[in-house]
């Protein structure tokens, strides 16, 4: 029976971070979650104060530091900064004053060359921005909108499996998902098309041919491989293979009955005689067949014999007539050998049916007697829909999918399969394919409570990529989750299905998923190639960010871990010795000048080019991904750098970075990126330690943009880790809730993100307290109308 798909159709950025000051950092265990809330700030002045303040404070400053180009008839960059009559037309203009904001606070501007104000004066501008251009109620704050999205891949393929527990290779069936914020499920990105619904309807029939069997129920049968069995012969996956007379043997649990065995074979050497295949039951000859055909072309032997039964029967296979004769003028019949493919074992044949699979079981239930076609529908298809939609089915809503019994009754068809169509249209519903997140009660001020089904989806798709399991399920329909997440978070992130996390958020945002796409210099690298390190450096990563989520470590770890997991291959790149063999195990790095990510491959060879290492792309890196820094766009037409010796003068990469910041279109963004990637120049293209760049020495110290000096690596990384400790901590915070939301994080969540960063610093830094503190956040609870 098949129905038409319009049958089933028709039933169915960011707030900077760098320059932030340390904070103390003391290792303390997780505290449960705290009620949502996030505390004023202090009061919020004003648009008359803050218009005072502008005359007054303000735009002094502007005019000494930025009219000179911004101003006074000079409009520089296109951007004239007393075209701004008042605070309305700069609240008018927020993506301008976005980008005004951030080149103060990252000392972008005023350029080097010019004279700039001191510090005080920079923070008194970013809070008068911020008061006036981008204010927030601390007591009230905007929980953001979300768009109704759907699932990525991912979410797909693993809702597929812990709903109907199969595996169905998604990604030859459905097209690849776009990106937005780096990552693959933001919701203004994930959008439906036609050829999408095509896809999903393909997908959900192959799911569910694979979970249901409605053909016609069969006796049990136990499948044996020849390469299986043990005796004295050739095993491969050819099967068994008989050079000589011998017997193949395995144990066969068969209750008392009589049994079809079904022998799959061939033989060689069989124009005069055929091989002789004895089947043997303990030892005991019970059928002998005359194999006539070739291995070449396999065929079937079949006998039905009794069995006693107990505890385990010796089935054997033995080959009686073994035959040489090197003299033979046929080479073809000059060796009789025998190939056992497959051994079959059908029965009892006067026993029950074999039961149908248990995703099937799982379905379709036992149908109780004297129930209804339609309330048997009803009853299947309501506990179904309790774990596809995520939620309870609600009144009317099961009834619907009747018309599908009404169609196979009309076409002779049972209950089962009028079933089996009605789950295909449940699969490409938006209730199924999007993440619906209704409110709870009335909304205030703008903003409502998601419910605790919504929370529960919530809560699975960002630390599992998938639905919500039976217990997230049982205490958000008892209307308990939220008064017990610390304890979910803690279970779930001790669940194998967590490792969905590392793959997926960590994958993006450190953009390990690229390294399948990062191709260095073969000729200058072979050793990258002979060994395939890519997806080693991948695992390493993973692993080291596994282990500080599962271990429930400071999360500044990931930088300053002094241990790695590697294995023999990448032990010997690295020029670590005492590593054997190829499993992963945690090595210690005490005395080695790599300390957390920033010594990893995987780091390392993403932010190089090709032939040579880039302090641009590892600088802007750190910045964007770990410090939420993220330097503006180069301009046009910015000539490349060649590699190392490339050029006339053999200058080295730092004297040509060097020269080429020299131009005041480049000085800004350059001071702030290159001094970190100089940092990291002992580090080649594909992540080895080195002395020397060709034949210059390697000069790794430098100064950043706020004046703290090193000396090479691990100084670099002592800074960053601990200097700029809670900018690290901010950008995490921004990335996990850009990841959770499925949005970008704007300027309205500045009270959540600093809500975050303040409980995650006082739970000691932990990745528990970090994933406590964005789920109990406003913008992971409530939704905004």
């Amino acid at each position: 029976m098949g129905f038409p798909l319009s049958f089933l159709r028709s039933a169915t950025r960011s707030i900077p971070a760098f320059v932030a000051a340390g904070i103390s950092f003391s290792c303390v265990s997780a505290r449960a979650a705290e009620p949502v809330s996030v505390k004023a700030a202090g009061a919020v002045p004003s648009k008359a104060q803050l218009a005072e303040s502008y005359k007054k404070e303000i735009l002094p400053i502007f005019t000494t530091y930025c009219y000179d180009c911004h101003g006074d008839g000079s409009k520089k960059g296109e951007l004239a900064m007393d075209h701004y009559a008042d605070i309305d037309a700069m609240i008018a203009d927020r993506d301008v004053w976005k980008r005004i904001r951030d080149h103060i606070d990252f000392r972008l501007m005023p350029p080097p060359d010019e004279d700039a104000p001191d510090d005080v004066n920079r923070k008194k501008l970013i809070s008068w921005i911020d008061d006036a251009v981008f204010p927030v109620d601390p007591n009230n704050p905007d929980p953001g909108h979300v768009t109704l999205r759907r699932f990525n891949r991912t979410e797909y393929r693993n809702t597929i499996r812990d709903l109907l527990g199969v595996n169905v290779n998604v990604d030859e069936i459905l097209p690849a998902d776009d990106s937005g914020y780096g990552f693959d499920n933001i919701g203004d990105v994930l959008t439906l098309s036609p050829a999408h619904l095509e896809r999903y309807l393909e997908a959900a029939r192959v799911a569910l041919n694979l979970a249901i069997d409605l053909g016609p129920q069969r006796l049990p049968q136990r499948a044996v491989n020849g390469q299986d069995f043990k005796g004295n012969g050739n095993r491969d996956k050819e099967g068994f293979y008989f050079f000589a007379n011998a017997e193949a043997s395995r144990d066969f649990k068969l209750p008392p009955g009589r049994y079809k065995f079904m022998v799959r074979a061939g033989a060689e050497a069989i124009a005069k005689e055929p091989a002789k295949m004895v089947l043997r039951l303990d030892g005991v000859d019970a059928h002998t067949w005359e194999v006539r055909n070739l291995r070449s072309k396999l065929e079937t032997y079949e006998t039905e014999i009794r069995v006693e039964g107990k505890a385990n029967t010796k089935v054997g296979i033995a080959f009686t007539n073994d035959f040489y004769d090197a003299a033979n003028p046929d080479p073809k019949e000059r060796d009789r050998n025998l190939l056992l493919k497959q051994v079959i074992v059908e029965g009892p044949l006067d026993g029950p049916l074999a039961p149908r699979p248990e995703t099937h079981r799982r379905i379709y239930g036992e149908r109780a007697n004297g129930l209804t076609d339609d309330a048997y529908m009803v009853e299947v298809l309501n506990r179904f829909a309790r774990r596809a939609f995520r939620r309870p089915a609600e009144p009317g809503e099961i009834e619907r999918y009747l018309a599908f019994n009404r169609i196979a009754k009309s076409q002779g068809k049972p209950v089962e399969e009028a079933i089996r169509h009605a789950l295909e249209a449940m699969l490409i519903s938006p209730t199924f394919l999007f993440r619906e997140e209704p409110g709870i009660g009335t909304a205030k001020g703008g903003r409502q409570l998601i419910s605790e089904h919504a929370l529960a989806a919530r809560l699975s798709y960002f630390l599992w990529s998938t639905m919500p399991d039976d217990e997230l399920m049982k205490l958000s329909s008892a209307g308990k989750l939220r008064e017990n997440l610390p304890q979910q978070i803690s279970r779930m992130l001790a669940d194998k299905k967590a490792e969905a996390f590392t793959s997926n958020f960590a994958g993006q945002w450190l953009q390990l998923r690229n390294l399948s796409g990062t191709f260095p210099n073969r000729y200058l690298f072979p050793s990258f190639y002979d060994d395939r390190l890519a997806p080693l450096m991948r695992k390493e990563t993973e692993m080291l960010f596994a282990n500080i989520l599962q271990e429930n470590l400071p999360v500044d770890t990931l930088l300053t871990a002094d241990y790695t997991f590697i294995n023999d291959k990448l032990a010997k790149h690295y020029g670590i010795e005492g590593v054997e063999g190829g499993d992963f195990r945690k090595v210690s790095l005490k005395d080695s000048p790599r300390r957390g990510i920033f010594g990893h491959g995987s780091f390392l060879v993403l932010t190089s080019y090709p032939n040579r290492t880039s302090p641009v792309l590892r600088g802007q890196y750190i910045l964007e991904n770990l410090l939420h820094t993220p330097a503006p766009p180069p301009p046009p037409n910015v000539p490349q750098l060649t590699a190392t010796g490339g050029s006339k003068k053999k200058e080295s990469l730092r004297e040509q970075m060097e020269r080429h910041r020299d131009d005041p279109a480049c000085a800004s963004c350059h001071a702030l990126m290159d001094p970190i990637g100089f940092g990291l120049e002992n580090f080649d293209a594909v992540g080895r330690w080195r002395e020397k760049e060709g034949a210059n020495p390697v000069n790794a110290s430098g100064t950043l943009v706020t004046g703290q000096s090193f000396a090479g690596p691990q100084d670099l990384m002592k800074i960053i880790s601990s200097d700029n400790r809670h900018a690290f901590h901010k950008a995490m915070a921004e990335k996990l809730l850009t990841y959770a939301l499925g949005r970008g994080v704007d300027w309205y969540d500045r009270p959540a993100v600093e809500s975050i960063v303040s409980k995650t610093d006082a739970g000691g830094g932990r990745f528990g307290q970090l994933i406590q503190a964005v789920v109990t956040s406003v913008p992971f609870q409530f939704r905004r109308d």
